[in-house]
């Protein structure tokens, strides 16, 4: 599954550990995320089932995470349906996610 913003859930690093079950390796993905961002980040944080289901999403998906809501608000699939694709907060999720970019360009074909 591809993320709104083009992550690959299936390689998404808090995807990966919600499904695992384990408290362990969420707890490792909030210790990395809390070094990278120099905040912060509580294991109950990164629990995601991917943003585009009904079900747990991450606390930056749910509070946050404008790709998210820009395409649900206009009914868009994905960013690449934008007609202001790349925007600047996109720009910024390439940069620490660059194979997403990649995996959106490949939706556009």
């Amino acid at each position: 599954m591809i993320a709104y913003c083009g992550i690959d859930c299936s390689k998404c690093f808090s995807y990966l550990a919600t499904q695992s079950g384990s408290q362990a390796e969420l707890e490792k993905v909030a210790k990395k995320l809390t070094e990278l961002y120099h905040t912060e980040v509580k294991p109950e944080y990164v629990v995601c089932d991917s943003c585009k289901e009904n079900k747990r999403h991450s606390y930056f998906c749910s509070n946050m995470c404008k790709m998210r809501k820009c395409c649900i608000e206009n009914g868009f699939r994905t960013c690449i349906e934008c007609t202001d694709f790349p925007c600047k907060e996109l720009q910024l999720e390439f940069e620490h996610v660059p194979d997403a970019r990649a995996n959106l360009e490949k939706l556009r074909k």
